[in-house]
Formats: structure tokens, C-alpha cells, sequence
């Protein structure tokens, strides 16, 4: 036999070669160490080519079925508008193309066409009824209307016999009289109230009417929320509603992440969408790219309003708690929960002034309702009268109390009534809200 080390013959049997002194058991066992690490790396690489393929292949099968979907609406569109106008509609079937990669190891499980073969189908639209029927009554109307415009031209060259000028007469003093009639009745109606007025309501200026159905709709971007459906979450954009991604992931986030393979230092900022265990980065067109690893946001803690301070306090990650002071450098309000403080060591707000730096007794201090505080000055801008605060967005917050939800100005005035279930952040003046169990998005009127 011969070394593992040195490739030398020598005598079987022997614990050490006899030419270079190595330990025979112990080099042909790095021997096999060696082979099955490069095997276990072998196989890393070909499930990561698999695993991108996989990917690569899902996002075909997207594309191709939003291609059929617009296929379909278009076909439809065709057929309502040859309807409207009574013509006749030449529709071809065709069986859409499968795509098919023998290659991959992966099965994707789509719905299959029906299997029909190449189908000409000659559809016959009629008018409607009611189309015929308009038609001909616009025929006799312009037939009265002539003949009245030409007995009216006789009457006025005095061409009719003297009955039928007598007649012709009475009748127009008849019709002047209830025209002037009219014109009082819509001068008065100009001096009442609307409806609007009346009940003092702000009347609803809808964007898209409420009958988006969904669970939840989340903030995330300027652009696009979170809508959830299920337990599952996709995207919707902020001004028309149209899904953008299908509720179909079990988390979206806007975050800081890093692309596999790369390192921390090269991370980027985004969105990113987590399937089963996986996070994945969406693209600027909202479409799903390569997997990430995400990194975990910092804590920016909370606010609380003392009011026997009075006094705004920052609670941070470490459940440190420091008074806030003015900060001429900065500027906007920012949400605050009111607090009766119980500090670890037993002092309560309501008995001493508080020192500029301690912790907070959660078990013994009572949460009570939100409001904002001006960053510039460290005071209060709006009492806190609501249950639920969402931060300020284009001079507008959304916030809730007593179960209706509305939105306020920097000024905590009412824009948007309470009347609604729930109420969004604003985003080119409209937000979506909630109504009678649907979502919509309200335009906000400055």
C-alpha cells in the first residue's frame, strides 16, 4: 500500500510510513475530512443555484398571469363597448402558452387552462330595447318641437285665422307666468340651507368610495400601505387603491437590510416582504427580488406628559427616562402618552418635582390618554383627549377616541370628523379610512 502522505510504498499494517514518519490512520482521515467538506460546499452552491431558479421561475408565473388578467379585461371592455353600440364582435379563444423548464428540480403548482382547442366564436350583439325605444321618442320630440316653432312663428307674423291667434296668446301669457314662478322658487331655495349646513356636518369628499374589504390597512411609504387580508399582507397605493402586491406574505416592512452575500456595511433601505422564514427586498416597480438579511431597527422609545409638571419626559430603549427641553433646531409635534410616574425608587410626579434622569415603575404608573407636544418649545401643543395617535404627515394626524376615529391640523382642530372606524396617516391630502366595515380614501379639503 502505499502513503497517504507521501504516496511512497510501504508495508501493510504499519501504524507510521517508514520515508516520512506520518501517522497513516490520521492522514486518511483528514483525507476524508477533507472530501466531505468540499462535497457539503458543493451541495451549498447547487441549492442556492436551485433556490434562485425557484425564484426566477415564481416571478414568470406572476408575470403571466397578470399579462391574461389584462388580456381578459381588455376582451371585456371590447364586448361592453360593441354592446353599447349594436355591432357585431369576432372573439378568438386562445389557449394561453405554458411555459415549461424541464431543467429545474422545482414544481410550481399553477391552475391549468382548460384544455379546449382554438376556438372562433361569432358573437351577435342587438341594440337595446330601450336604445330603440329613446331614439324614436327624440324623432317625435323634434317633430313637436317643429311644428310648435312653426305655429309660434305664424302666430307672431300673424298668419293664423283669429281663434287660433286668441289661443296661441293665452298660452304664452300661461307659460310666461310659470316661468317667472320657477325663477322665485330658485331665487327662495338660494337663501336655504344645505343639508350639510343644517345637520353641521362636513360633507364627504370621496377619492375612492369605501369598498376596499380588508382586515387592516397599515401605514409604510408615501407611496404605498400595508393592506392585510387573512393574516397575510401585500401593498396598496395611497391614491387609487389598486393593490400592488398580493396579500399574500406573512410580514412587510420599510427597513435596513443587507443582500446575501454581501456585508453589513453594503446594506440598503427599503422595503422588504417575508415569505415562510425568508426576507425578501422589493424593487422600486414593486416587484420581489433576491433574498436578504434584515437588520433589526432601533428602539426609539416613547414620550409621556406629566401634568403636574408639567412636563414632557423621554423614555428610552434602556427605560431611562430624561425631561425633554426646548430644541430651537428642530421643529413639529410629536405624539405623548399622559402619565401619573411612579419612579423605581417609590416617588410619585403628583408628590415632588422629579429629577432630570430615572426609571419608571410601569406596575404602579397609570397610561392614560395621547396628545402631541412642539419639539421647539418641550410643551404641550394639544391636550391629550385621544385614545390612539398616529405622528403627524403634511400638517395632518389621524387619532381616535371613544371608539370613532378622525383627523386633526397642528392646531387640534377637527378636519375630519368622528365618525369613522379608523382613519390613516395623510399622504397627498387623502388617507384612507375606514366606513361601515370597507376601506376608502377620503380626500382631505385644506
Amino acid at each position: 500500500m502505499k502513503c497517504p502522505k507521501c504516496k511512497e510504498e510501504i508495508t501493510d499494517g504499519v501504524k507510521f510510513c517508514t520515508k516520512c514518519g506520518a501517522n497513516i490512520e490520521e492522514e486518511k482521515q483528514k483525507i476524508a475530512e477533507a472530501e466531505a467538506k468540499k462535497k457539503e460546499e458543493a451541495e451549498k452552491r447547487k441549492k442556492a443555484a436551485e433556490d434562485k431558479k425557484r425564484l426566477e421561475e415564481i416571478r414568470k408565473q406572476e408575470e403571466l398571469k397578470k399579462e391574461q388578467e389584462l388580456k381578459e379585461a381588455e376582451k371585456q371592455e371590447a364586448i361592453r363597448k360593441a354592446k353599447e353600440e349594436g355591432i357585431e364582435l369576432e372573439i378568438i379563444d386562445e389557449e394561453p402558452e405554458k411555459i415549461e423548464d424541464n431543467t429545474s428540480n422545482f414544481k410550481i403548482k399553477t391552475e391549468e387552462a382548460p384544455k379546449t382547442k382554438n376556438k372562433k366564436k361569432k358573437v351577435k350583439i342587438k341594440k337595446n330595447i330601450f336604445q330603440r325605444i329613446l331614439n324614436k321618442l327624440l324623432l317625435i320630440i323634434i317633430i313637436i318641437a317643429i311644428i310648435i316653432g312653426g305655429v309660434y312663428y305664424c302666430y307672431k307674423q300673424e298668419l293664423l285665422p283669429e281663434f287660433a291667434q286668441k289661443e296661441v296668446k293665452d298660452f304664452e301669457t300661461k307659460l310666461q307666468n310659470v316661468i317667472k314662478l320657477y325663477k322665485d322658487v330658485k331665487e327662495g331655495e338660494k337663501n336655504l340651507p344645505t343639508i350639510d349646513e343644517a345637520n353641521n356636518d362636513n360633507s364627504e369628499s370621496w377619492k375612492v368610495n369605501p369598498n376596499i374589504e380588508a382586515d387592516d390597512i397599515r401605514d409604510l411609504t408615501d407611496e404605498v400601505s400595508v393592506i392585510v387580508k387573512n393574516k397575510k399582507e401585500g401593498l396598496i397605493d395611497n391614491q387609487t387603491g389598486d393593490i400592488i402586491l398580493e396579500a399574500k406574505y406573512t410580514q412587510i416592512i420599510y427597513t435596513e437590510y443587507y443582500e446575501i452575500g454581501k456585508t453589513e456595511a453594503e446594506k440598503e433601505t427599503g422595503i422588504v416582504v417575508k415569505d415562510a422564514d425568508k426576507f425578501y427586498k422589493v424593487d422600486k416597480d414593486y416587484k420581489v427580488q433576491t433574498e436578504v438579511t434584515t437588520i433589526a431597527p432601533k428602539d426609539n422609545g416613547t414620550y409621556f406628559y406629566d401634568h403636574h409638571g408639567p412636563a414632557i419626559y423621554y423614555n428610552s430603549a434602556e427605560q431611562i427616562c430624561t425631561l425633554v427641553k426646548a430644541d430651537t433646531t428642530s421643529k413639529g409635534l410629536k405624539a405623548c402618552t399622559d402619565i401619573d410616574l411612579v419612579t423605581t425608587d417609590g416617588v410619585a410626579a403628583r408628590d415632588t418635582v422629579l429629577p432630570e434622569s430615572f426609571s419608571i415603575d410601569f406596575s404602579k404608573s397609570i397610561s392614560g390618554t395621547k396628545g402631541y407636544f412642539d419639539v421647539t418649545t418641550g410643551d404641550l401643543k394639544i391636550n391629550c383627549d385621544f385614545d390612539e395617535t398616529y405622528e403627524f404627515s403634511e400638517g395632518y394626524a389621524a387619532v381616535k377616541k371613544e371608539s370613532l376615529a378622525g383627523i386633526i391640523d397642528e392646531d387640534g382642530k377637527t378636519i375630519v370628523d368622528f365618525k369613522y372606524t379608523e382613519t390613516r396617516s395623510v399622504h397627498s391630502n387623502s388617507a384612507f379610512v375606514m366606513k361601515d366595515g370597507k376601506w376608502g380614501i377620503l380626500k382631505i379639503e385644506k
